[in-house]
């Protein structure tokens, strides 16, 4: 029967410390320390270029042509994730391979 109590009291302390724990997350007193939009501004530019159906090879010649790099592909939405410089990117819109070019959104927190 003691050793029942005692392993009851042991989970019931166990729960208390774990409830205690979670009021700490959204206490305003201690906001998280955020990083990563300095380290997103550090970082080249990246832009989602939407290429015509059928384009893709063609359109990876031209990005090669204008040293920019292919970061990620989209296929199903035929967009290809691209870094590099502005200006390159400017002269890369003007090509009939090429539907749109538009820079990728930075993404940040509401609750900031």
């Amino acid at each position: 029967m003691k050793k029942r109590i005692y392993t009851s009291l042991g989970c019931v302390a166990l729960l208390c410390s774990g409830i205690g724990a979670w009021s700490y997350a959204d206490n305003p007193a201690f906001p998280p320390i955020d990083n990563r939009t300095e380290q997103a501004k550090q970082q080249p530019s990246r832009f989602f270029v939407k290429y015509h159906s059928g384009a893709e090879q063609q359109t990876r010649e031209l990005l090669r042509l204008h040293q920019l790099e292919v970061v990620e592909t989209l296929e199903k939405q035929q967009v290809l994730v691209v870094s590099g410089r502005e200006e390159q990117i400017n002269k890369l819109s003007q090509s009939e391979l090429i539907d749109y070019v538009e820079p990728e959104p930075i993404r940040s927190f509401y609750a900031q």
